[in-house]
């Protein structure tokens, strides 16, 4: 092969382009769970540039090198593009994730609260009650007025990982919005949701630490039963949502446990 012919070369061609475009990814820096991707990509087309010269060289020797190159630089591009297809797997998992999940707490934000309660609701059997309870923080607005909305979310946090952490496995629990959550308890009774209500909000209002500071806040509750208030997740969602404000309007002091029961449906 002349001079001419491997200036020409078509993988020569395309040795430079990869390397132009690892260079260009590499140095944008916008997307480093795609970095061990390109360093596959400028191996390979280092492979490459050399199966392109041991091939000009044209002695046996040579030859068995270009083909050895082309042989690394094929198997580094498969491994490459595994690589690539892998990071744009976990970044759409990561965008899916981040979609659903509440910034702040980490809970299901509400619609996919929303979304989660219809899929399990469809598949419960309405001779088996579940419970949707809707909890409104009390005192909330007290702690950031005083300390800030760096604590009163600090404080969200530790009310979230609370409530993570006294729940079934088979309960969701997802954040509304402020200082309002929500809990699917499938297969639960009214009787047996009053209790869970009452010993979840005895492990609310117990103190929390925040950066030295001793905080505490109060919790109301609402309760709305599967199928009795509803058969739909949005149904039972403003029976609890409502039967909540009742229960934060009925008096009583602060930190006092209180959780009303939805209107049925008639």
């Amino acid at each position: 092969m002349g001079l001419s012919a491997f200036a020409t070369s078509a993988d020569l061609a395309l040795a430079l382009s990869i390397a132009a475009l690892t260079v260009t990814a590499l140095r944008s820096g916008r997307r480093p769970h795609r970095v061990r991707s390109w360093l596959v990509f400028a191996a390979a087309s280092l492979a490459l540039l050399a199966h392109t010269i041991f091939d000009a060289l044209g002695s046996a020797v040579s030859a068995n090198a270009a083909a050895i190159s082309e042989v690394l630089s094929l198997g580094l591009f498969a491994f490459g593009f595994a690589l690539l297809y892998g990071a744009d797997r976990d970044q759409m998992r990561t965008i899916e994730t981040h979609a659903e999940r509440d910034a702040t707490t980490g809970l299901l934000n509400r619609r996919a609260f929303r979304d989660a309660a219809s899929a399990i609701l469809a598949r419960r059997d309405p001779s088996r009650g579940s419970v949707l309870a809707v909890l409104d923080l009390d005192g909330f607005k007290a702690v950031n007025d005083t300390w800030g909305h760096h604590a009163g979310d600090l404080v969200l946090v530790e009310i979230a990982a609370r409530l993570s952490g006294s729940l079934r496995e088979s309960d969701t629990a997802g954040r509304l919005g402020g200082d309002e959550f929500v809990l699917l308890l499938p297969a639960t009774p009214l009787l047996g949701a009053i209790e869970a209500a009452r010993a979840l909000i005895d492990f609310i209002v117990a103190p929390i630490m925040i950066e030295g500071k001793q905080l505490t806040v109060g919790a109301s509750i609402g309760i709305a039963v599967f199928p009795s208030h509803g058969r739909d997740a949005d149904v039972l969602l403003a029976a609890a949502d409502s039967a909540m404000y009742d229960a934060k309007h009925s008096g009583g002091g602060y930190r006092t446990f209180r959780a009303h029961v939805g209107t049925t449906q008639p």
